[in-house]
């Protein structure tokens, strides 16, 4: 696939901020002639991942300079969530992450692994079941009392919950997993879950994620009003995002 540089990409933004998603694929016809459809929208997609450009909204886009947030899904974490979906087809609404991706933002290294599998509202006693039998240090909706006495600091456990509905997710390597607002909301709403993560950490994990990748504010606002912590994320935003 053909390189495009930062400079070509400004260039089709020198005398718009913002550009629709045909307006991207005619310049890319232009600079790529006689190419497949689905050449463009790769190179549009590769384009995102890269931070040369980025979403502002459903269909409309401006020059970049952040990268999207694609964590490492291990062979592990992708071959529970396949499972789960085999065993479950009809779940609709399923994502799985490890708060191991919280490293690449904390100060302090976690050595633990907690794997977090959200499941729709009804169904988090079935899919406890089918985990549990299959691996160890398995929790459903850990109570304060049992998040101190066996998650914290234990080497590898997973915990099943409830998925809010409409929240932010999407799909990586073929697996459902929590975008990066999403993640950055629950830190502030489930305090006793991410206790590992609260604090100077909590301001470390703001400041880099939306200093590095680009975290939709609009995204990010509107999950955090459905989740009622709206106002606190607000002055997170402002003090770690916005007025840095």
């Amino acid at each position: 696939m053909e390189k495009i540089s930062r400079n070509q990409v400004n260039e089709w933004f020198k005398n718009n901020q913002f550009l629709m998603h045909y307006q991207l694929i005619n310049e890319l016809s232009t600079l790529l002639p006689n190419r497949k459809p689905g050449t463009y929208y790769a190179t549009l997609h590769r384009l995102k991942k890269e931070g040369l450009i980025r979403n502002v909204r459903r269909g409309l886009y401006e020059a970049g300079s952040k990268r999207e947030f694609e964590p490492a899904v291990s062979k592990e974490l992708s071959g529970l969530f396949k499972k789960l979906r085999k065993s479950f087809p009809y779940l609709e609404n399923l994502c799985v992450w490890n708060s191991r991706w919280l490293n690449e933002f904390t100060v302090q290294q976690a050595l633990s692994s907690m794997v977090i599998i959200e499941t729709e509202r009804g169904t988090e006693e079935s899919v406890f079941e089918y985990i549990k039998a299959s691996y160890s240090r398995v929790f459903i909706d850990p109570t304060p009392k049992e998040i101190n006495n066996y998650i914290l600091g234990c080497k590898k456990c997973f915990v099943v919950r409830s998925l809010v509905t409409e929240a932010p997710v999407t799909s990586f390597d073929n697996v459902a997993i929590p975008r990066l607002e999403k993640i950055l909301v629950d830190l502030v709403c489930e305090k006793d879950l991410f206790v590992s993560f609260q604090g100077e950490e909590l301001r470390n994990i703001y400041h880099r994620a939306l200093k590095d990748y680009d975290v939709s504010l609009s995204t990010l606002r509107r999950y955090a009003r459905r989740r009622g912590k709206l106002e606190e994320i607000d002055k997170l935003i402002v003090t770690q995002g916005e007025g840095m």
